[in-house]
C-alpha cells in the first residue's frame, strides 16, 4: 500500500502544472473527467440583517475553495495521475485526468494478484510472481477505468486519492473535494457507441460476443443488465404463447395459464442462477466481493489490525448500523410507506369513484382529475423518496458500493412496486368485491344518484393492459426524450452547439473537449432504474396476468426494443456508467423470487378462483363470499405446491453440470496437472488403459531394482 502524504497548502509548487510528466498527454486520452465547482460554496444574495457578515463569510467560502483544490491536486500527484486543467466558465475547472503506463501496469498486476489468490476467475497460468517480464491478459478499456476510478476514489489507506463528491464525510474522514466536486465521469468512446447502436439495429438477440463488448465497455455491472434482459426476453416467449393460446381457447382467469405461468417463474430463475453463475466464470468476477475496494464514504469507527494476519482494517461496528436501521430507517421507511398509500389510495379510490360510480355533472372532466393528480404528485414523491433513501443509505454507512447499491436498491424497489402494483391490489381485492356495498353507500349519502355502475374483472383488466402497454411507452419516452432534451437545451444555452462551417474550423482537440463538454450535461447512467423497471414488469405478469394473458405477450414486444432503447440512452442521454464489477444481478434475483413467491401462492390462485366465470349480473359481494371458501383453498394448496415444485428443480439444477463450472473444473485441472508434473506426478497415468506413463524424468534403474525387490518379495509371500 502507497503511503500519500497529507494534503497542505504547499503541496504543489508553482511549476506543479508545466512539468512535462504531468500536462504532456492528448486530451483524447483522457480516462476520467473531475469538474470542480469554485462557485459551491458561495452564499446567497444576502439580506439586510446578514449584509454585514457577508464579506467574511464571502472570504471563507473562497478560502474552503482555494484548499479544495489544492487537497484535490495534493492527492492526484501523490498517487502518480496526469492531469490537464482547464476553465469551462463559471467558476468550474474541468480536471483531465490520465493514469500513466507505469502505473496502470502496477494497477492492473496488483488487480490479477488479487484475483489469483482469491479464486476470482479462471487462470490457466502459474501464479504471478515479479511484475517485470510479466506477460499480463489483455487489459480491455473497463477494467482501465475501473482501476483509475478505484485510484481516484478509494481511501488513502486503501492507496487511492480519496476524492469524493460526498460533503458530508470531508472533514470526517480522510475524503478530499465534497460539494466542490460536481461530477467525475469518463468520457464515451463515440466510434464504439456509434458502432453499439448500429449492430444491435439489425440484430434479433445479442451474442455472447456482443455482451463480452458491453462488459468491456461499461464494466461486468451493466453487462450483466443485459445479459438478463436478453436471456428474460428469450424467456418470455413460453409465457407468451401459452398467453395467447389459452387467452383464445380458455378466455381469462385460465387455471391453465396460472398453472405454467408458476412452473415457468420457478423454472426461469433457476435458469438464470445457473447463467449468471457462467458468465462471472467468463467473465472473471467469482468471489470479487473478497477484493472490493473501501467506498471513500465510508466512516470507520477505528482502524484495527487483524489478529490473525495482522493486516490494518478499518471498522464500524455492526451494532451500530443495526440501531440506526432500527431506530431511523424502518421507522422512516414505513412513515414513508404509509403516507405513499394514502395519497395513491385516495387518487385510486377518486379515479374508481369518477369512472364506475359518478354519474353527475361534468363528468367527462371529472374524469381526469385524478389522473392529474397522480401525474403531480407520483413524480415528486418519487424524487423526494429517492433523495432519502441515498440519505438513509449513506447514514447506514457501508463500506463497499455492493452493500451500499443493495440497500438502496432495496429501497427503491419498495416505492416503485407501491406505486405499480397499490391500484391492481386495490381494485382486485377491494373495490371489485364490496363493489354493491360501496355502491349502496354512496347513494345513502347522497354522493350518487342510481346503482348503474360497471365494476368488475374487466376494470382490473384494462387497467393492468393500461399499465402494461400505455405506461410502457410513457416510461421509454422519459427515459430516452426527456434526457434528451433537456441535454441539448443545456448545450444550446452554454454555445456548445456548432454548425458545419464553425465545426471544420475546430481542432481535433477542440472537438472532443467541446463533445466531453456536452456528455457532462447529461445525467448520470443508473443501472438500478433499468433493473427496477424489469422487477416490476415481472411483478405485472406474475401477480395479475391471469386477468389478461397476453400481458406477457407486450412485454415480450417491448422488452424487444427495451434492449435497443437501453443502449441508445447510455450512448447518447447519459454518462458513460462508471465500470464496476458484478458476480450476478445482485438484490433484484431475491426481489424476483418474492415476487414469484406471492404470485404463485397468492394472486394466481386467487383471482382464478374469485373471478373465473364472473356473473355481471349477479351481486359482486355474494360472489366473493361465495367462492372465499375454494379461494383460501387453493391459496393453500398453491404455496405447498409452488416449494415442493421449486424444491425439485433447484435440486435437479444441481445435478446439471454447468457450462461454466465444466469451464473452471478445465482450468483448475490444467494448472493442478502442472505442478504435480513438475513434482513428477502424472494424474493422468490411472486414465491410461490400465498402463502407467511415467512422469517426465521418472522411470531410472533404480526404479527397476525396486520393482524387482517388490515381485519377489510378494513371491515368498504367496508361494
Amino acid at each position: 500500500m502507497a503511503a500519500l502524504r497529507s494534503p497542505t497548502s504547499d503541496a504543489v509548487h508553482g511549476d506543479a502544472f508545466t512539468n512535462q510528466d504531468f500536462t504532456n498527454f492528448p486530451l483524447n486520452e483522457t480516462d476520467w473527467i473531475v469538474v470542480f465547482n469554485s462557485r459551491a460554496g458561495t452564499l446567497p444574495k444576502p439580506t439586510t440583517k446578514q449584509a454585514n457578515e457577508q464579506p467574511k463569510l464571502a472570504e471563507d467560502s473562497k478560502t474552503a475553495a482555494l484548499q479544495a483544490w489544492d487537497d484535490i491536486v495534493s492527492r492526484l500527484l501523490a498517487v502518480h495521475l496526469q492531469f490537464r486543467i482547464q476553465d469551462w466558465g463559471n467558476g468550474k475547472l474541468a480536471l483531465f485526468v490520465r493514469c500513466p503506463n507505469k502505473v496502470i501496469q502496477r494497477e492492473v498486476y496488483r488487480s490479477r494478484v488479487l484475483d489469483w489468490l482469491n479464486d476470482s476467475g479462471i487462470s490457466e497460468l502459474e501464479p504471478p510472481v515479479t511484475l517485470s517480464g510479466l506477460d499480463l491478459p489483455p487489459l480491455t478499456p473497463a477494467e482501465r477505468l475501473r482501476l483509475v476510478h478505484e485510484l481516484l476514489t478509494t481511501p488513502t489507506y486503501e492507496g487511492g486519492a480519496g476524492i469524493t463528491m460526498d460533503e458530508a464525510v470531508v472533514g470526517v474522514t480522510d475524503a478530499v473535494g465534497g460539494k466542490f466536486i460536481e461530477a467525475i465521469f469518463a468520457p464515451h468512446d463515440k466510434e464504439f457507441a456509434n458502432r453499439w447502436i448500429k449492430n444491435w439495429a439489425k440484430k434479433w438477440l445479442l451474442t455472447n460476443q456482443d455482451l463480452d463488448a458491453i462488459r468491456d465497455y461499461a464494466g461486468e455491472k451493466v453487462a450483466y443488465y443485459f445479459a438478463f434482459l436478453r436471456f428474460y426476453l428469450t424467456a418470455l416467449t413460453v409465457p407468451a404463447l401459452v398467453g395467447a393460446v389459452t387467452w383464445l381457447t380458455q378466455g381469462e382467469f385460465s387455471p391453465v395459464y396460472g398453472v405454467a405461468l408458476s412452473l415457468w417463474s420457478i423454472v426461469f430463475i433457476a435458469l438464470w442462477n445457473r447463467q449468471a453463475s457462467s458468465y462471472a466464470t467468463r467473465w472473471g468476477t467469482r468471489n470479487y466481493s473478497k477484493i472490493e475496494k473501501i467506498r471513500p464514504e465510508f466512516r470507520p469507527t477505528k482502524m484495527m489490525v487483524d489478529p490473525v494476519t495482522h493486516e490494518r482494517q478499518p471498522f464500524y461496528p455492526y451494532w451500530k448500523r443495526w440501531v440506526f436501521q432500527s431506530a431511523v430507517t424502518l421507522p422512516t421507511t414505513l412513515a414513508s410507506i404509509a403516507f405513499l398509500s394514502s395519497v395513491v389510495f385516495v387518487i385510486v379510490t377518486s379515479d374508481v369513484f369518477f369512472h364506475r360510480f359518478y354519474d353527475g355533472p361534468g363528468k367527462s372532466f371529472v374524469g381526469f382529475l385524478p389522473t392529474i393528480g397522480y401525474a403531480a404528485a407520483i413524480p415528486t414523491l418519487q424524487s423526494y423518496y429517492a433523495r432519502l433513501a441515498t440519505r438513509l443509505s449513506e447514514a447506514e454507512n457501508y463500506s463497499t458500493d455492493t452493500q451500499y447499491a443493495a440497500s438502496f436498491a432495496q429501497k427503491l424497489f419498495t416505492f416503485n412496486s407501491l406505486v405499480a402494483f397499490f391500484a391492481l391490489f386495490a381494485e382486485s381485492y377491494l373495490f371489485i368485491p364490496f363493489s354493491t356495498y360501496i355502491g349502496a353507500r354512496l347513494k345513502s349519502q347522497g354522493w350518487i344518484s342510481s346503482m348503474a355502475f360497471d365494476l368488475g374483472p374487466g376494470s382490473m383488466q384494462a387497467r393492468l393492459a393500461y399499465l402494461v402497454i400505455t405506461a410502457q411507452v410513457i416510461n421509454a419516452f422519459t427515459e430516452v426524450v426527456v434526457p434528451l432534451l433537456t441535454t441539448k437545451y443545456g448545450t444550446v444555452r452554454k454555445g456548445l452547439e456548432k454548425n458545419n462551417q464553425e465545426r471544420q474550423k475546430e481542432t481535433e482537440e477542440e472537438s472532443w473537449v467541446r463533445r466531453a463538454r456536452k456528455e457532462f450535461e447529461r445525467p448520470a447512467y443508473d443501472v438500478a432504474g433499468d433493473y427496477s423497471e424489469m422487477a416490476i414488469q415481472f411483478g405485472y405478469i406474475m401477480l395479475f396476468s391471469t386477468s389478461y394473458s397476453l400481458t406477457p405477450l407486450f412485454c415480450l414486444l417491448n422488452n424487444f426494443f427495451e434492449l435497443r432503447t437501453d443502449a441508445f440512452k447510455i450512448c447518447k442521454a447519459t454518462r458513460r456508467p462508471t465500470p464496476q464489477r458484478a458476480d450476478n444481478i445482485g438484490p433484484w434475483l431475491n426481489n424476483l423470487r418474492l415476487i414469484a413467491y406471492v404470485g404463485s401462492s397468492l394472486t394466481i390462485p386467487s383471482l382464478v378462483t374469485l373471478y373465473r366465470n364472473w356473473n355481471p349480473q349477479q351481486d359482486a359481494g355474494e360472489q366473493a363470499w361465495e367462492r372465499l371458501p375454494v379461494c383460501l383453498a387453493s391459496i393453500l394448496v398453491a404455496e405447498h405446491l409452488y416449494l415442493l415444485l421449486k424444491y425439485i428443480v433447484d435440486e435437479a439444477m444441481k445435478s446439471v453440470p454447468s457450462r461454466g463450472g465444466e469451464r473452471r473444473k478445465r482450468a483448475e485441472f490444467e494448472l493442478k496437472k502442472t505442478y504435480l508434473l513438475k513434482a513428477g506426478i502424472d494424474i493422468l497415468a490411472g486414465g491410461q488403459g490400465g498402463k502407467v506413463r511415467w512422469a517426465e524424468k521418472a522411470g531410472n534403474s533404480e526404479d527397476a531394482v525396486l520393482y524387482g525387490i517388490a515381485l519377489k518379495a510378494i513371491h515368498e509371500i504367496v508361494g
